[in-house]
């Protein structure tokens, strides 16, 4: 997919070059006032701070049994709450280096510790792209609960994981601060290649395909988050009762940004947690949309009728979805369960053949 991918977008490159320059440079734009804003001194602060933030974690023992985490665990946590995209990977990537957290840990937490941060949701989605503040506010929160959510639900996933962890200290020295910084300025470069790259193959497929409104929309919010939320504040109502699946999910450009961020390590369950977190932030989404304080900003389609029967209609495939995803991510754990009982027990009959023998 990467190939196809690389050479659709260079074959845009050399057969229209026009429009793939219009489309990096909006693309860039965003990214400067967007993107880069909200990320660039959280990307760096924790390179340097996860030692000091280690120490810290380490002290609250019923948090971490409460989320079947260890400290570096907790760090994940509180960086893919606290900022935006890829820092969860970013912190992993130091956690791990320092030797301060599992790759089996950091692989089951990963799909929730990379999430669009306040300042891009309540500052440029709400405010600037939506022009209502409130539901920045209502994204940031609903995200943050559906993180919660599947952290808890996968929290069997990291049971032994964490018990006899022991923190490996690290200290903060002029030297290591440096090369947080300049790896700091490396991920965020890496950040605005993908959006710009990905933001060129969402508008050469939507011109291309002839795709526009919702649908092409849909596209955009599945390659790029920041220019699929800009292209669903133009639809009204049912680009914000979407906004929550697109924010759960966040888009092929922000896995990049993750894989990149860390080294490639921790990413085989990226997908699966990610569809799982957009169904459950999508269906508090659709729900504030219908029945939000400000009715008139979501009002539906014309008069108060149509405006019922959409909302009904949105959150009943909220509903289905959710319910869907998560009948999916029960049969997968359990068809995981079984398959490691099946190795477990034939691990014991060919030992207990070679015994015999």
């Amino acid at each position: 997919m990467t190939t196809a991918f690389s050479a659709y977008a260079a074959f845009c490159a050399l057969v229209f070059p026009a429009r793939t320059a219009e489309s990096v440079v909006a693309a860039l734009r965003l990214s400067v006032y967007a993107v880069v804003p909200t990320l660039v001194v959280f990307v760096t602060a924790y390179r340097i701070l996860a030692p000091a933030l280690m120490t810290a974690f380490a002290k609250m023992k019923r948090l971490q049994r409460f989320f079947a985490v260890s400290p570096g665990g907790l760090c994940m946590i509180a960086a893919g709450l606290l900022s935006g995209f890829p820092t969860g990977s970013v912190m992993y990537a130091a956690l791990k280096k320092s030797g301060n957290i599992s790759e089996k840990e950091g692989e089951s937490l990963m799909p929730f510790c990379n999430n669009a941060g306040a300042a891009f949701l309540i500052g440029s989605v709400g405010t600037k792209m939506f022009g209502y503040a409130p539901y920045g506010v209502a994204l940031f929160a609903f995200q943050a609960v559906s993180v919660l959510i599947m952290i808890l639900l996968t929290r069997r996933e990291r049971r032994g994981v964490c018990e006899a962890h022991t923190i490996k200290r690290e200290a903060i020295t002029p030297s290591s601060a440096a090369k947080a910084i300049a790896d700091g300025g490396v991920t965020m470069l890496g950040v605005t290649s993908f959006v710009a790259s990905f933001s060129v193959i969402g508008d050469a497929l939507s011109s291309d395909l002839k795709l526009g409104g919702y649908v092409g929309a849909l596209l955009s919010c599945a390659l790029e988050i920041s220019g699929g939320m800009n292209a669903l504040s133009r639809l009204g109502a049912l680009g914000a009762a979407t906004g929550g699946f697109a924010v759960g999910f966040s888009g092929i450009s922000v896995y990049m940004q993750c894989h990149f961020a860390a080294g490639g390590e921790g990413m085989r369950k990226y997908f699966f947690g990610k569809l799982a977190t957009s169904a459950v932030c999508g269906a508090l989404t659709a729900a504030f949309c219908a029945f939000g304080e400000k009715a008139a900003f979501f009002e539906m389609f014309g008069d108060a009728s149509a405006g019922a029967k959409n909302a009904v209609l949105i959150l009943g495939s909220a509903a289905i979805f959710t319910l869907s995803a998560l009948a999916v991510a029960a049969t997968a754990v359990k068809i995981a369960e079984k398959i490691k009982k099946s190795e477990k027990l034939q691990k014991m009959s060919g030992k207990k053949r070679r015994n015999d023998i």
